[in-house]
Order: structure tokens, then C-alpha cells, then sequence
């Protein structure tokens, strides 16, 4: 099908342990196709990099890898339309921050999905269709803006709307002009792919048990909205299934051990050494209040 790019967006004031995490789990499970590695560094200084990276670099298989700066003001969505007008790849995907991968041969489970479904235009690892706004009535089709692949040339003409506004990229990913409903207004089909390789037309999303839905037993690649949804309360857990699909009836209470479980692995990717630098960072904190002085850690900021 071409040259692949894989396009992760990496940000200076991250925590690194959410880029660590993303790096072991592409350097864990093999893509099962050649691609090219892009970095999307925003707020780094000219030589500096996502300080995770060298740590994974020997241990990631692609064929090689490209850095692009930003500024950290520029939102996510220019900087993929900014990629996606200067690659030189048939395809990309683009991970957020918070994305990690779940099975191996992850990469050639999206490439077959163009390759095997006609008039494929988009591929992504989870997709709903939960209404935004009265403009996007139930179902609103749309494949989430994360882990998703897309022809490159097709996606650099799509209208990217108004991104300065608040609600820019909500718009971009679920509006009523959102960049699913831009692809099938081209005649093109929107995909979701599971963590077994099997493709799901929009249809028969919510029987993929990818997003929200069961155990999300299909999901391909985790992200923070996945997370939550695995850790929630059996009454949220409903909530947020209905929000998407229409029915909870298929919701079950995920077990109290596994929910710890998951908790931890999340916030704790390095195990003992993100445990230890919080708990050492609470303790000062709490002295610092205690004795009257203002806590000098700021809060920490997740990706995005």
C-alpha cells in the first residue's frame, strides 16, 4: 500500500511517563509492516527530545526516524495538517499522547483494512456515535481522533474548520462537518479495527466491543478515554455506553481487582519510579502546607 508513517505527538510539558509508555508498547509488539517513526515534538527546544525516547530508540523497528518541532501553542490538529501537507508517506496514523498499543501486528491490521475494504478512507481503533451538539444528531458517526490512519493526501484537503475556537477540535472529530463525515461525503467508508485484525464497517461498530461497550475486549490501542471507561463505576460505565451507542444493556461491573489493576498500570507505567517520585512529591508538598510555605510542584500535566 505505499509508505506508512506512524506520527506520535510528544509534548515538553508532558509527564514523561505517558511518552515512555507509548514507546514500550511500540517497541513491544511489532507492527507487522514497515514504517517511518515521525515525532511531533511541541515545546522543545532545538536539540532537546522527548527525554523517554532514547531509552526505546534500539528497540523500535521501523525504518527510520524523523523529528518535527512546534510550538506548544499550535494545536494538535494543525500540527497533523501540518505533517500531513510535508511527509513524504502514502498513509499516516496519528497517536496522541496518551496512546497506547495493545496487540502485535497492529499496523498491518489497519493497512488490510484499506487493502480488504472497498472504498476504505479511514481506519481508527475506536469510533462511536455519540452526538456533540443539535447540529450532530444520534448516530453521529465518527471515528475518534486518535490512532486513526488516513490517506495522506486525503486528509490534508480536508477542512480543518475553526480550531481557534474552543470547541475546535471537538468540531474537527465529531462535528457536523467533522472529518468522518468530510471522508464519506468523498464515498468512502470509515472503518474501526479490532485487536484481532478484524474490520468493522460503521454499522456494526458498537458489536466490536472496542470503545465503550463490554469489556472493550476488541480495543486495539488504549488512550485515556478508554481508561476511564475500564475503571469507571458500573452506573457511569452505563452512562457513557448509552452516550455512545444507544444501550447499556451489554454493560457488565468490571472486577474491583482488575480496576486496581489498571489504575495502577496507567498512572504508574515505570512501576516503583513513578510510585516513589509521587508519593516523595505528595510528602513535600504536605510538609510545605503544613509549616506555612506555598508547595512548590505544580500539578502535573497529562497529554493532550
Amino acid at each position: 500500500m505505499g509508505r506508512l508513517a506512524v506520527v506520535y505527538l510528544s509534548r515538553a510539558v508532558n509527564d514523561p511517563r505517558f511518552s515512555w509508555a507509548f514507546f514500550r508498547s511500540l517497541a513491544s509488539f511489532p507492527a507487522g509492516v514497515d514504517f517511518d517513526l515521525v515525532l511531533a515534538s511541541k515545546g522543545y527546544g532545538r536539540d532537546e527530545i522527548d527525554p523517554s525516547f532514547p531509552a526505546w530508540r534500539s528497540r523500535i523497528a521501523c525504518s527510520k526516524v524523523e523529528v518535527a518541532r512546534y510550538d506548544d501553542s499550535l494545536s494538535a490538529t494543525l500540527v497533523c495538517f501540518d505533517l500531513a501537507k510535508n511527509i513524504a508517506a502514502d498513509h499516516v496514523i496519528f497517536f496522541t499522547s496518551w496512546s497506547r498499543i495493545l496487540a502485535a501486528n497492529w499496523l498491518k491490521y489497519y493497512a488490510d483494512a484499506f487493502e480488504k475494504v472497498p472504498d476504505c478512507g479511514i481506519v481508527g481503533a475506536t469510533g462511536g456515535y455519540e452526538r456533540l451538539n443539535d447540529d450532530t444528531p444520534f448516530p453521529n458517526i465518527s471515528v475518534r481522533t486518535n490512532a486513526f490512519m488516513v490517506p495522506t493526501r486525503l486528509f490534508a484537503s480536508l477542512d480543518a474548520g475553526n480550531l481557534s475556537a474552543p470547541e475546535g477540535g471537538h468540531l474537527f472529530e465529531a462535528g457536523p462537518n467533522g472529518m468522518t463525515k468530510q471522508i464519506m461525503a468523498h464515498g468512502l467508508v470509515p472503518i474501526v479495527v479490532d485487536r484481532f485484525g478484524r474490520s468493522w464497517r460503521h454499522e456494526e461498530w458498537w458489536k466490536s466491543q472496542t470503545f465503550r461497550m463490554g469489556q472493550q475486549e476488541g480495543l486495539l490501542v488504549a488512550d485515556n478515554r478508554t481508561y476511564h471507561f475500564d475503571i469507571a463505576s458500573i452506573r457511569k460505565r452505563r452512562r457513557l455506553s448509552q452516550r455512545c451507542w444507544g444501550s447499556a444493556e451489554a454493560i457488565a461491573r468490571r472486577p474491583m481487582l482488575r480496576k486496581a489493576v489498571d489504575w495502577y498500570t496507567w498512572n504508574y507505567p515505570r512501576g516503583l519510579h513513578d510510585l516513589g517520585g509521587d508519593l516523595a512529591t505528595g510528602a513535600m508538598d504536605t510538609w510545605r502546607r503544613f509549616s506555612g510555605q506555598d508547595a512548590k510542584h505544580p500539578a502535573r500535566v497529562f497529554p493532550s
